[in-house]
């Protein structure tokens, strides 16, 4: 669910009442599998479902975005994290040490 949080919203999936709190949520991707911790979500009571609202929504896509250019198989980082850095799309080529006797 994502947008702002309803007054007394329910749970679409049960129907419980969601309250606010964190979450770990796993989010399983073509290339890559990434566990955020600490999520901001409204939570339901009954069956556990964590929602996320817009604005977190966002940072965690970002999150995702620069995660995926590291290409690793799985990361686990804290919600926290979204505040990284920009990840550079180039790669810089790099010479090798030339060996005795090359000139």
């Amino acid at each position: 669910m994502t947008g702002e949080r309803a007054r007394n919203s329910r749970c679409p999936l049960c129907g419980g009442r969601l309250r606010p709190g964190v979450a770990t949520i796993p989010f399983v991707l073509p290339d890559t599998v990434v566990l955020i911790k600490d999520v901001p979500a409204e939570i339901c009571l009954n069956c556990h479902e964590p929602y996320m609202v817009g604005k977190v929504t966002d940072k965690i896509t970002n999150l995702l975005n620069q995660l995926r250019a590291f290409r690793a198989e799985v990361s686990i980082v804290s919600y926290s994290d979204a505040e990284l850095q920009p990840v550079p799309t180039k790669t810089t080529r790099v010479r090798p040490f030339a060996t005795v006797g090359e000139s």
